[in-house]
């Protein structure tokens, strides 16, 4: 595909992709990457959350009135599967919590709405951290959030990130001879090739190659 704008919004698993599909495709497209680093959409309370994570209710119809993206990505399995204080917390909770469950649902949907209120298809990548024990079920609900919402929302759909680092086996640090995770435990630069290449068949696969 040649020629299309791609608007990345989300955490630093999204910025990551993001750089991933710059690197394999900016001769013939645009990709525009707001993903950032500790943010997610549940905008919790705290000094331990920027201020730049805050603004997306606001930032991202700013987006797509200045680039009018061809598609869109949001990623969030990361960020928003870890324990978080919201407003009338007491203690950081994460998403088996019923409240943070609804929390999160809400806050996807006023995502949803602004991100495709051009018309533009949406595309929600699962979390990864399904393979991590220590989030491990925080991540089956927001998968499951997820999926319910691709369901719900015809211009929405939903990729399998998971699918991609994970086998029978669990999700390895080594997947079919290449290094997964950097230190960081984000994607290196040929895991994140890969990725970018999946994901940007799967935006605009019936566009042809």
């Amino acid at each position: 595909m040649t020629g299309k704008t791609v608007l990345v919004v989300g955490d630093s698993w999204s910025a990551s992709i993001g750089l991933g599909m710059s690197e394999v495709g900016a001769a013939h497209n645009t990709v525009v990457n707001a993903g950032l680093g500790g943010c997610g959409i549940l905008l919790p309370v705290g000094k331990e959350t920027p201020q730049t994570c805050r603004t997306w209710p606001t930032q991202w119809p700013s987006y797509l009135e200045k680039y009018k993206p061809d598609a869109t990505l949001l990623t969030v399995g990361f960020w928003d599967v870890i324990p978080q204080r919201l407003a009338g917390d007491e203690e950081a909770l994460d998403l088996t919590s019923p409240t943070h469950e609804t929390a999160f649902r809400d806050r996807l949907n006023q995502a949803i709405s602004i991100l495709t209120s051009r018309n533009t298809p949406l595309y929600l990548m699962t979390s990864q951290q399904v393979g991590n024990p220590k989030y491990r079920s925080s991540a089956l609900v927001m998968n499951r959030v997820l999926r319910e919402a691709s369901a719900r929302h015809p211009g929405v759909r939903l990729l399998d990130l998971r699918g991609q680092l994970c086998n029978d086996d669990g999700c390895p640090q080594v997947l079919a001879g290449t290094q997964v995770y950097d230190p960081t435990d984000h994607p290196t630069k040929p895991a994140r090739a890969r990725l970018a290449n999946w994901a940007l068949n799967a935006l605009f696969a019936k566009d042809g190659a």
